[in-house]
């Protein structure tokens, strides 16, 4: 008898679909920091980077 081998990847089933994909030009410096912001986004913490950009971009808006 051959043994079931255990299944890899996404459950079927997911409803979350795949992410849409974005296109951005940068110089290496920028997307160094882009780089950064976005390994913290998925790994860390989502709301902490939104209070942070809303605090950024309130300097902006003045």
């Amino acid at each position: 008898m051959t043994e079931e081998k255990p299944k890899r990847g996404r459950p079927v089933g997911t409803t979350r679909g795949q992410r849409p994909q974005h296109q951005l030009r940068a110089n290496p410096d920028e997307w160094e920091l882009i780089q950064r912001f976005a390994r913290l986004v998925k790994h860390v913490s989502k709301e902490e980077c939104e209070k942070a950009l809303e605090k950024l971009e309130a300097k902006v808006n003045k």
